[in-house]
Order: structure tokens, then sequence, then C-alpha cells
């Protein structure tokens, strides 16, 4: 048998509507609608049957179960590329790994939208929920009420003060922080104030990002005189604005760090006041966006952290725990890029403008 003759055993067969209908939990007719691309279907029954077919498809359903596991990914809507990205990477490496992904995305920074949306997992047969973290009570609540019904939840990114999740799977925030605020003092010699923008107090990892720079900068950088702090509630007008204004208001403004999105928000901002070579400015995400931004020189540093990675880390997450595997959610390794070292490194989206 040639070498051809042997790789073509490897070859999978296409799944029928039959197995698929019976994966996805649907009938075959509604499987029959979604691969010929008809309409009256729900996005969320579309993204099933496509993974379960997928899964199907891939060779890798493990033998102790007839079913892939349910999950589903509740994220933030109109949050930029880098969460696009994370939908469609977490759909991907489900399918890898015995289960299907239906992401659903909701208004963000809405905790009491966030909630319900939490809470309704309960009556859909979803056996494990990832989502990007408010820290609200009403999300907290939601979550033990997951718990209560025996589904247990991820955070992703952005962590929850309470035990009752499986852990989170990000970036040590505070650690990127203060990453950032070397950075920060190290390349801005002259006196001056800095900026720190914020999505708001809801999502735990701005926080921790801006107590993390705050303390470096005050450890160790005195030309520094003081640090200021700009709310542009991860929205492109909004950030513009404060951005527009801070920089008009504040002439001995040195240094701006973006916790959050909104980044191209704050270049244009820069841009707009002929500054981007005078003020420093750091941010998160190596997007087509932010690497533009590099190379320009209206960015000098982007904190990076591979969504891919932390797709492929929260799915294994989940799965080991559902299947009583051990459970390692270990910080994703935070890359610090320029200009001068973009080749190689992956960008969180395929053409986005965050």
């Amino acid at each position: 048998m040639s070498s051809t003759d042997k790789k073509s055993q490897f070859i999978p067969l296409p799944a029928t509507i039959k197995e698929i209908a019976l994966m996805a939990g649907v009938g075959p007719a509604t499987v029959d609608r979604v691969l010929n691309n008809r309409t009256h279907v729900r996005e969320s029954t579309r993204q099933r049957v496509l993974q379960a077919k997928a899964a199907l498809e891939s060779g890798n359903l493990s033998k102790s179960r007839r079913l892939p596991w349910r999950l589903k990914a509740i994220l933030p809507s109109f949050a930029g590329p880098s969460t696009e990205y994370l939908a469609h990477s977490l759909q991907a490496f489900g399918a890898y790994g015995n289960a299907t992904i239906e992401c659903e995305f909701v208004k963000k920074l809405d905790p009491a939208l966030l909630a319900r949306k939490l809470i309704a997992c309960t009556t859909q047969g979803i056996d494990a929920v990832l989502f990007q973290a408010l820290e609200h009570p009403r999300v907290t609540a939601a979550v033990e009420v997951l718990e209560d019904n025996k589904i247990p939840s991820l955070a992703l990114l952005s962590g929850l003060s309470t035990p009752k999740t499986i852990g989170t799977v990000g970036i040590d925030n505070r650690a990127a922080g203060r990453t950032a605020g070397y950075l920060m003092g190290r390349l801005t010699r002259q006196k001056g104030f800095v900026a720190v923008v914020t999505g708001g107090k809801l999502y735990r990892g701005h926080e921790d990002r801006e107590v993390g720079f705050r303390s470096a900068v005050r450890d160790e950088f005195r030309h520094i005189g003081g640090i200021i702090t700009l709310v542009g509630h991860d929205e492109k007008k909004g950030t513009y604005e404060i951005m527009k204004e801070a920089l008009n208001t504040h002439s001995e403004l040195v240094g701006i760090y973006n916790v959050g999105a909104a980044n191209t928000s704050i270049a244009k901002a820069l841009q707009d006041t002929n500054v981007e070579t005078e003020i420093v400015f750091i941010g998160h995400h190596l997007t087509q966006s932010t690497k533009r931004f590099l190379i320009d020189g209206t960015m000098d540093i982007v904190l990076h952290m591979n969504i891919r990675n932390i797709a492929e880390q929260a799915v294994n997450t989940v799965l080991a725990h559902l299947e009583g595997r051990s459970v390692d959610t270990k910080p994703t390794h935070i890359e610090v890029v320029t200009r001068e070292n973009l080749v190689g490194v992956e960008l969180n989206d395929g053409n986005g403008n965050m």
C-alpha cells in the first residue's frame, strides 16, 4: 500500500444529518436548514449544529461519552475584535475537545443583563458556562445559582471575587499593570503626570491593572508627579472625548496607560492634537490597529496575551473539571511587544480596529 493510500484511511467521512441531529439535540429538519444556510434558525442553534458536525468529523470524540459536553460562553457585545476572536477560538477548541460551545453576546458593562443570561443557563441543558465577569453582587448571586444547579462556571480574562467559580483564565492583571508602570517610568524621563484610561469599576481585571500600575510608579519613579484616572467605559466616542479634553487641559501629561479597549480612540485624540510622538502610550492587545500604531510611533508598548492560548486553556480547564481531572488555571504569559519585535507575534484579530 502506498503512502498516499495510507493517508487516505484517515480522511473522516462526512457526518450524516441523523448523526448531527442526535449530537446537537435538534431535529433533522433543523440540521438541514443550517447546512443549507436557510433562515428561521436561532444563532445559538446554528452554532450547536455546526459544532456537532465538526466534532463528529474531527475524530476526537471521547468513547466514554456518546454526546459532547454542551458549553455556553457569554461575552460582551461590541467589545472589540479581540473579544470576537475569543468567541471564534473557543468554538474551534471546543470541537477538538469533545464539546460544543454556544457563544452569546450581551450588552457590555450591564451586570443585571449578564446575571439574567447566567441564570437562564439553568434551564437550557448547559453543562458549564464560561463568561467575562463583572464585579457586581447580581453576577455573584447568579454564579451561586449556577452552582446550586450543578453547573460549573469559569471567568474569562477578568475574575470575580467569589470561590464559586472554577477559577479565572487570563493574565495576571496586577502583574500586567506593574509591568506597564515600570515601562512607563523608564520611558518617561521628564517630570509630569500620566493618565490611566479604564472601562470603569465593573471589570476587576481593569481595577487590578490600575492598582498594579499605580504601585509600580509610586514605588520607583518619583519624576512622575501624579496619576489621573479617565473613565471611558470602553466606548470609542466617550474615550475619545475624555482623552481629547485631558490633552487640552493637562499640558504636563507625559504618558497614557490604557487598561482596556478603545485604543483607536486614544490614538486619534493624540493624532488630532499633534502629540502622538511626544506622549508615551501603552495599551493591551496586539491587533491590526495597535500594530499600525506601534509602527507609526503613536503607541510605544502593547502588553499582549495570546487569545487563542487563553481559549484553549479555558476549554481544557472546563472539560477537565467536568471529567474529574485536575484543573490548572495558572496565568497566561504576558508579551511585551514593540515595533521592533512584531514578527511572529499572533494578532488577536483578523482585520480588527480595536
